[in-house]
């Protein structure tokens, strides 16, 4: 839905999504590069407490957005928040996943593991190689549609568009930003108001 706004409410709308999209190139590209470089799996955990604290702010901030700033600005920084939500699920559910493999190799210990064939002897645990992989997969399969969403949402923010469903969370009132309709509406008012002028 296109909303009447003024250029400095599509640039302030597109902050949220910047914001969130900074969050997801420097913790879940740069960062998660480095640490796999010089750190160990454990400084991995690094990355979704990082990012956490980013989405923590978009909560806090959405919440005062609300309150001194336009609907249509207050809607970007309630669907940034969500999407960052999303992020949040997938951070838990492979905290869980891994939880759960470190339970159940507490219960049967090496369980998981076989022999490498190497002259050392040595074993190659792979329920930790399988249980870090699908968390990875977990949080790389959020990552990857949240990203391509804000990157629309950007161009919508910029072009005065958002989501009309918010305002099941973001009610609208009389100081709301005016519908303009959707592209085939808007389409259609130039070309009645020029049918009617030529009435006249």
């Amino acid at each position: 839905m296109h909303y009447q706004v003024t250029e400095d409410e599509k640039r302030r709308a597109k902050v949220p999504h910047h914001i969130f999209n900074i969050n997801i190139i420097i913790t879940h590209l740069f960062a998660s590069m480095i640490i796999l470089e010089i750190g160990d799996t454990l400084e991995l955990l690094l990355i979704p407490v990082i990012s956490s604290l980013v989405i923590a702010y978009l909560y806090f901030r959405r919440n005062k957005a609300i309150t001194e700033e336009s609907w249509f600005v207050a809607s970007h920084w309630f669907m940034a928040w969500r999407r960052g939500r999303i992020l949040l699920i997938s951070y838990a559910v492979a905290i869980a996943m891994v939880a759960i493999y470190a339970l159940i190799d507490a219960v049967f210990p090496g369980g998981f593991s076989m022999n490498d064939f190497s002259t050392e002897g040595g074993q190659t645990n792979l329920g930790e190689i399988i249980t870090i992989r699908f968390a990875a997969l977990v949080i790389f399969v959020a990552v990857l549609i949240t990203f391509m969403q804000t990157g629309i949402a950007v161009y919508d923010a910029g072009n005065g568009i958002s989501n009309p469903a918010i305002e099941k969370f973001l009610p609208r009132d009389a100081s709301a930003n005016a519908e303009l309709g959707n592209g085939s509406d808007e389409a259609k008012k130039p070309q009645t108001a020029k049918r009617e002028h030529t009435k006249t």
